[in-house]
């Protein structure tokens, strides 16, 4: 079984929601965390709370990981200061605009993928050429949706950028013969959080899992060997 103790996680969109709730149950497990939000003073709040929780090291940083220049030099700092990374998280998202393709505004589609998709990949191509090689290997984590399995009209950009985030954790798994990372997706289902409430404003969320509960199921996920890992696309909602 997979342990979390005293291994070094990345995780972006990290102040709230789902990301937030991962800090809270990895650092519970003996990791140092690495921890990426566009909001100062949240990443501020988290990292000292977890801290002070927890009794374990935390990196915070306002970091926007549409800019692969502040990317790249917030994973050299990482390293620096840990000496490596072991898993990384990509939960970092935006929902952008509810529109059919044929309405849907240009400057909404591009800033939704450059979250999504390019951001994803900033930090996998940053962190890829950090752990490539490194003792133990290392993991990188994608957290996709249902929509990259099964598309919805009016879903647009995001849904274009699960589906291509997929692929993309696809191809690292098909090269970790090269680097000895491995990488796996987790679809966190329907789940209490913010971005939920946007895209389902009349939802009675009180009936839906909450991100703690979603983040215990990614451990339990987590926890399994790199073989039962690597390649795969689970989803959270079987290990509730």
């Amino acid at each position: 079984m997979y342990s979390f103790r005293e291994k070094t996680v990345l995780i972006t969109g990290a102040s709230r929601g789902i990301g937030a709730a991962l800090a809270h149950a990895i650092a519970g497990e003996g990791a140092n965390l690495c921890l990426v939000a566009r909001d100062a003073d949240a990443v501020r709040t988290i990292s000292y709370e977890l801290r002070r929780k927890y009794n374990t090291d935390v990196m915070g940083r306002a970091c926007d990981i549409r800019d692969f220049s502040r990317v790249d030099a917030f994973v050299r700092d990482a390293v620096q200061r840990f000496s490596r990374i072991d898993v990384v998280i990509n939960n970092a998202a935006v929902l952008g605009v509810m529109a059919p393709i044929h309405e849907y505004p240009v400057e909404q589609w591009n800033s939704t993928l450059a979250t999504n998709l390019h951001g994803a990949f900033y930090v996998s191509h940053s962190c890829l050429r950090a752990m490539k090689g490194q003792a133990g290997g290392g993991r990188i984590v994608f957290v996709s949706s249902s929509v990259a399995k099964h598309l919805r009209a009016g879903w647009g950009a995001y849904a274009v950028s699960k589906c291509a985030v997929e692929a993309l954790m696809e191809l690292i798994s098909l090269e970790s013969e090269q680097t000895g990372v491995i990488a796996c997706s987790i679809n966190p289902g329907g789940a209490a959080t913010a971005m939920r409430r946007l895209a389902y404003p009349q939802e009675d969320q009180s009936q839906l899992p909450t991100p703690e509960q979603v983040a215990e199921a990614f451990l339990k996920i987590l926890r399994l060997p790199d073989k039962a890992l690597n390649g795969r696309a689970f989803n959270a909602r079987d290990y509730l």
